[in-house]
């Protein structure tokens, strides 16, 4: 409780330490699940790392580190090419493929890998095709796909669209005067984009190719799949399959440890190389292309929508048609409502979490704040397996301690596991919002007697109405998707869509699976399709 003196500013700072004692002690629950893994890691018997150093921990880190690069590589050249046409030439179709090359985005990485080991399988259209029309080189087709190279490729597919969108608003801000001056020096248009562009842009491609590879390293329905061992496939069969805790803990440790590792690098240099595109250039006009580059430009921009997009989706919807009349809609309705419900509840949290720590940050300037918000983003970059191996070990001790509070297998674990797996996800576009305000704000209505809490009512949740809608959709979207984490902490008897897919797909009953995915899809695309309009209203506004 907080005592009422005489000086009214008094009063105030105290208020503003409770927002700092109350967030420090809320970011204690977001970090509980690297706490618990590196407790565990320490107090763990040395015979697991044995057993895992000498059988498999060579391969996990071999493939893992494999996918990964390859994805990265896949990823940039989907993402930054079209990034690049767009931003910076005019050509037909140019506003269509702004939004189209979003749309990957709404299908989860799992899915994607479905679709596609089942459209280059055996039986698939391309191989029954040209064994029916083409015997003589059929020999050249008759292969397994299902490797981590293709595996590769359809992930890159489905996760390039993060690159794409920070390449797309870095491009966009490039002033015309860097590119008159590169002109002037005599570099052609290629080596203008490699020698200027892309430095210029490395801190937001880096970011972005940051995201690719937290989401590969939480992958694991599609790697699942396609049989490629990595670092959460491995915590799954330690978990799951061998009933081995220390060798999943274990694994935990170093996948998270990697993560972690990976994070400060991005951290430091993203803070290091920070470059400011308007003070000192004017808008680049977009160039016009001759009727050939056009059609080159168009071809590169087609390529990720078409493989990322239209090619799963019609077969998805395909499948779907063919299988239609065995659907038990009941329990499509109800797969459904479970995924928007568990998804709603679990945004309308993140969001409210999000905007708490941000501001709390904002009106107290201290440095504790700013390391908190640093550390709960780490949450994004732990893996899904990783958090929710962490949270069974946790609530299983305190079972034993307390038998009455008993919260594994309830939705309330699985909706805070999902807080911490994706605040990270809604805490940026309001850091963002709120960065762009001036301090003077928050000083008028101190001077006017407002606490922290009129001053977050009164004014910050008017004017960042917008960007706590942004940060909504992109959380939904995110959990709509997500598979690990739902897949091992929900109730008995809980099923959403997500898990619903993954288990007809892993049983090899992809049409079964289908309809299911195309609710996803339809849901993720309604969704996109609003935040580009928000977006792009808000660009036009300012």
């Amino acid at each position: 409780m907080i005592k009422l003196v005489g000086n009214k500013t008094e009063f105030l700072k105290s208020d503003y330490k409770n927002w700092t004692l109350l967030s420090f002690i809320v970011a204690l629950f977001i970090l509980l699940p690297i706490t618990t893994i590196v407790y565990k890691t320490i107090f763990n018997n040395s015979f697991s790392l044995k057993y895992l150093i000498e059988t498999l921990l060579l391969d996990y880190s071999l493939n893992t580190i494999y996918l990964v690069i390859l994805t990265c590589f896949f990823s940039l050249i989907f993402g930054i090419f079209p990034a690049w046409f767009i931003s910076m030439y005019k050509f037909k179709g140019r506003k269509l493929y702004d939004l189209a090359l979003f749309l990957p985005l709404a299908i989860p990485t799992y899915i994607m890998a479905f679709t596609y080991g089942d459209i280059l399988s055996y039986t698939g259209p391309i191989q029954s095709f040209i064994r029916n029309n083409y015997s003589k080189i059929y020999f050249l087709f008759n292969k397994d796909f299902l490797q981590i190279e293709i595996l590769a490729v359809i992930l890159a597919l489905a996760l390039y669209p993060y690159i794409y969108s920070v390449s797309r608003v870095s491009f966009s801000l490039l002033g015309s005067n860097y590119l008159d001056l590169s002109k002037t020096l005599g570099l052609s248009s290629f080596n203008t984009f490699i020698k200027i562009i892309l430095p210029l842009s490395s801190p937001a491609i880096f970011s972005g190719l940051f995201l690719v590879i937290m989401e590969v390293l939480n992958e694991y329905g599609a790697v699942k799949y396609f049989g490629v061992n990595t670092f959460t496939t491995g915590i799954f069969r330690a978990w799951f399959s061998m009933n081995d805790i220390s060798s999943a803990i274990i694994l935990a440790f170093i996948l998270m440890s990697i993560v972690f590792l990976l994070f400060f690098i991005e951290k430091n240099y993203h803070s290091k190389y920070r470059f400011n595109y308007s003070s000192n250039t004017n808008t680049q006009n977009l160039s016009e292309t001759s009727n050939i580059n056009s059609i080159l430009i168009n071809l590169i921009c087609f390529i990720p929508f078409f493989l990322g997009f239209i090619i799963p989706f019609l077969f998805i919807i395909n499948n779907s048609l063919k299988i239609i009349k065995k659907t038990d809609f009941q329990n499509l309705i109800e797969l459904t409502s479970n995924t928007i419900y568990i998804s709603f509840i679990s945004a309308i949290l993140i969001i409210i979490l999000a905007l708490f720590f941000q501001y709390t940050e904002k009106i107290s300037k201290s440095k504790i704040n700013n390391i908190v918000n640093q550390l709960i983003s780490l949450g994004y970059a732990i893996p899904g397996a990783v958090i929710a191996l962490a949270l069974i070990i946790f609530f299983s001790g305190i079972n034993k301690l307390f038998p009455s509070i008993y919260l594994l297998g309830s939705l309330y674990l699985l909706i805070y596991a999902l807080i911490v797996r994706f605040l990270a996800v809604g805490k940026s576009p309001i850091k963002s919002s709120l960065e762009k305000h001036p301090k003077s704000f928050d000083d008028t209505a101190k001077n006017l007697g407002l606490g922290p809490f009129k001053i977050l009512q009164k004014i910050h949740l008017p004017i960042n109405l917008s960007a706590l809608i942004i940060a909504f959709i992109v959380t939904f979207v995110d959990l709509m998707k997500e598979l690990p984490i739902t897949l091992i902490l929900r109730p008995f008897n809980f099923d959403t869509l997500a898990t619903q897919t993954y288990e007809f797909a892993i049983e090899e009953m992809l049409k079964e699976s289908s309809i299911y995915s195309l609710v996803i899809i339809s849901i993720g695309c309604l969704f996109l399709f609003i935040l580009k309009n928000l977006i792009n209203n808000l660009s036009n506004a300012s």
